[in-house]
């Protein structure tokens, strides 16, 4: 979870559904109040079931959305059932609403909420607590959404600081630790194939020496620029150091790797260039996750598959074979 931001508030918020409306639940079973627990035990359903799904390599977003539909859905369900009660309930929901998605949702969700309870007939004592009620709750909601906003924009330009090289734009060494960590529980989760390739771009001292190191640095811009134009929005680029590169295919196995690659170095042919025009290849090793496979071991078939490749001409890319069982 220290890994990944949306898993641990996901989770957060599937143990608050346990430790705080559970207890509800029971107390409200036991008075015989047999609809209220029904609710209280389907909201818990609602926020845990989305919980495990995330947990088991699902869709984080998605799971998210479920949950903060969950809220929403629920509470109101409670306050037309218990009334003025049920209202207390609808503070947390919008504050809790506004960390699971993104503030716009999060917003329609609290308009959406208060604009419904206006309709309930006992919802309120009087026009002016409706009218008190109504106010905190608009103030609840717009706070929450300039904070959720503004610790979103703050967050993310401490991921891209943290986790992006300065000099091409990629993500950096760091980042990749991280995304290796979790390509290798979630593919132990869910035992969906990811490729990691390293890249090589090949002779890149010769360009340096040649002509310069701010040419050397154009050049290393210019190869990212085309990576991301040719390849999926979810594969994700890092520099691993110098001229050399890591990229995690997500649902790519050996055959899909090998089709990949192939375009991917003939689209890099000719487009990437010197100063002078003269071209620039790429040498790619790759390896897809195997299971019993740590990050070491996945990293160092995918680094002797580049060796491969660089001792066979350069140019090219090379899959390293799925390793035998036993070994």
């Amino acid at each position: 979870m220290r890994q990944d931001f949306r898993l641990s508030i996901i989770t957060a918020f599937g143990a608050c559904a346990i430790l705080a409306v559970s207890p509800f639940g029971v107390m409200h079973f036991l008075r015989g109040n047999l609809l209220i627990s029904a609710i209280d035990a389907a909201i818990v359903l609602g926020i845990v079931g989305p919980t495990v799904y995330a947990w088991r390599g699902g869709n984080l977003e998605l799971a998210a959305l479920c949950i903060a539909v969950t809220n929403t859905l629920g509470c109101l369900l409670i306050v037309a059932v218990l009334g003025p009660t049920g209202l207390f309930w609808l503070f947390p929901t919008l504050l809790a609403n506004a960390f699971l998605v993104p503030p716009h949702i999060a917003t329609f969700a609290a308009l959406l909420a208060i604009a419904s309870v206006q309709f309930h007939p006992t919802a309120f004592a009087s026009g002016a607590q409706q009218a008190s009620v109504t106010a905190t709750l608009l103030l609840v909601a717009l706070f929450a959404y300039i904070f959720a906003k503004r610790a979103d924009l703050q967050r993310q330009m401490l991921v891209e600081l943290a986790t992006q090289d300065a000099l091409t734009g990629a993500s950096n060494r760091r980042a990749l630790e991280d995304e290796l960590a979790i390509a290798i529980n979630t593919f132990r989760r869910n035992g969906r194939p990811i490729a990691l390739v390293m890249l090589d771009l090949d002779h890149f001292k010769r360009v340096n020496d040649r002509f310069g190191h701010e040419e050397g640095d154009r050049v290393l811009r210019e190869f990212v620029r085309l990576m991301r134009a040719s390849t999926r929005a979810t594969d994700r680029l890092f520099r691993f150091g110098g001229e050399e590169f890591v990229l995690l295919m997500e649902h790519t196995d050996e055959l899909r790797a090998n089709h990949a690659l192939a375009q991917v170095l003939d689209r890099l042919r000719g487009a990437l260039q010197a100063s002078d025009g003269s071209p620039i290849t790429v040498s790619a090793g790759a390896a897809v996750l195997s299971h019993g496979e740590d990050r070491s071991q996945w990293l160092a078939r995918a680094d002797a598959a580049l060796y491969q490749a660089k001792q066979g001409g350069r140019d090219r890319a090379i899959v390293a074979a799925a390793p035998q069982s036993g070994l």
